[in-house]
Order: structure tokens, then sequence, then C-alpha cells
């Protein structure tokens, strides 16, 4: 039984005509991912030979996970997904559960994790009052209970979704903690968060039922597009890569094919889990 949230109205307040964003980009882990896992492997059993069991972990891709502290004029800093609990950095299964400790391999202490990251960048998590998750899959949305003050937006498809699924649709349901506030957005396409066009929200369904991506206003007026699982890296868009696991497979194109249009016309893009990507970013996006 799917638990029932508030809808939350869009666009939530806050907006300034003419805004424009800060972002810092957060690694918050890293973890081995299978050598296919960007590209699934073509022909009949594509998926069984793309798990890479048959591969030593030595070969396998290192990928990160990340989170992003974004500070809008009028409305304040605010988080895009929380990435890993800290938790999680000396024992997994704390967080994640126990199969899920069998199953990755994380790397990270305890000062990756997102609140330490943005003290660290002059803001309080206290301060943090919004979280927009991009969709709630325990990478995305293991460090939720790290911000008690925040209202957590979602996608009302991806809170159903993730209300019916489980390790092997890639969620961890203790995640979705009642006691935090959870609100439902619904995002028909497209949406602006604030209503001042310095966050809008985009429907990229495929990766998840409800998953979001966003084109971000920066201060300076340029375009900074966040694909996040809809697309992992940079190489998914410029070769149209269907990766290892998908939810739609064609809902996942088509979701591809709409961010591939929008990153033309982009200043800036950073995937869900590129290690170029993420590295190119580190810093501000001002």
């Amino acid at each position: 039984m799917t638990a029932a949230i508030p809808t939350e109205s869009l666009p939530v307040a806050g907006g300034r005509e003419g805004a424009g964003v800060r972002v810092h980009p957060l690694r918050t882990a890293d973890m081995l991912a299978p050598p296919a896992f960007l590209q699934r492997p073509g022909g009949p059993g594509g998926l069984l030979r793309g798990l890479g069991v048959h591969i030593p972990r030595s070969r396998w891709i290192t990928l990160p996970i990340p989170s992003f502290l974004v500070e809008h004029p009028e409305a304040g800093p605010f988080l895009v997904d929380t990435g890993l609990h800290a938790s999680v950095a000396s024992d997994p299964a704390e967080n994640l559960g126990r199969v899920a400790k069998a199953l990755y391999t994380i790397d990270m202490a305890p000062t990756d994790a997102a609140p330490a990251q943005v003290s660290g960048r002059g803001v309080d998590p206290d301060a943090i009052e919004l979280v927009l998750m991009t969709h709630l899959h325990y990478d995305h949305a293991s460090g939720a209970t790290q911000f008690p003050n925040a209202t957590f937006l979602v996608e009302r498809r991806e809170w159903e979704a993730a209300n019916r699924g489980g390790l092997l649709q890639g969620y961890h349901r203790p995640h979705l903690d009642p006691a935090l506030r959870w609100r439902g957005i619904d995002v028909a396409g497209e949406a602006d968060l604030f209503g001042d066009g310095s966050v809008r929200l985009f429907h990229t369904p495929g990766h998840t039922r409800g998953h979001l991506s966003l084109l971000l206003r920066l201060g300076g007026g340029e375009q900074l597009l966040l694909t996040a699982d809809a697309a992992y890296a940079q190489r998914t868009l410029d070769k149209r890569l269907v990766p290892l696991f998908v939810d739609e497979h064609d809902a996942y194109l088509a979701s591809l094919d709409s961010l591939i249009a929008l990153s033309r016309n982009a200043d800036h893009v950073v995937c869900g889990h590129d290690p170029d990507g993420l590295r190119r970013a580190d810093g501000v996006f001002a």
C-alpha cells in the first residue's frame, strides 16, 4: 500500500525575477560498478553478462555518488538529492541493509557525506529547508534523515514507485522515513520550481517512473543541465547509450533524446554518475 503524502503546488515560495543560482557539486562517495554499467551488452542475455560476476573487481569502474548544494538569492540554500548517509562510511548495513552491504563496494569517509560538505561551504546543514529529489533510489535518498528540517519534494509517480518497489528496483524503503516532511509534486513534462526560471524541472522517466532532471540558470546567465540518472555520463548523451539497468526502455530513450536536445543549448552538463564530469564541475558554478 502506498503511503500518502501531501501535495506541494509549484512554484514554491522564494522566486525572484531574473535570479540566478550558485551550484556546488558534492561527491559524497565512490562505488564500484561492473564495466557494462554504462552500456548494456547487446544480444541475448545482455543483462546477465553485464552484471560482471565473472569479472574481477579490480576491473570494475568507479562511479561517484553526487549531491548538489544550490544557493538561490531569495529562497536560500537547498539540496538536489542527499547522496549517502555518513553512517555508510563505517557500516553500510546500518543505512542500506545487510544485502546491500554484501553487494556494494563503497569508498567513503564520514566527512564525505553532504552535511559535512555543506558546512565546509559555509552553509549550516540545519538551515537546509528544501531538498529536491531527482528520484528515490538508495544512492540518492540514503542521507535524507541528515536534514530533518527540510521539506523533501518528490515527483508523485516516483513516490508511488518507491513505495511499491524494493532492492531489485533500486529502492530501500526505510529511507522514506515518515518523520520527514515529504511532499508530492506533479511535473507534467516541465515545471518551474520557484517561478522565476532559475530552476526548471523536467520529467525524464525511464530510469525510474518519476525521475526528474534539472536546468539551472547560473548567476552569470549560463545554463547548467543536471541530468541525474536519466543519463549516467556524457558519453551516454554523445552515443545515445542504454545502461545496464532501466525501468522502461522506450521511456528511457525518449527522455534521453529530450536531454540530448537540452544539452545542445546548455553551457554546462553534469550527468548522474560521470567521474570525469563531476571532476570538471569541482568548485562552484556561479
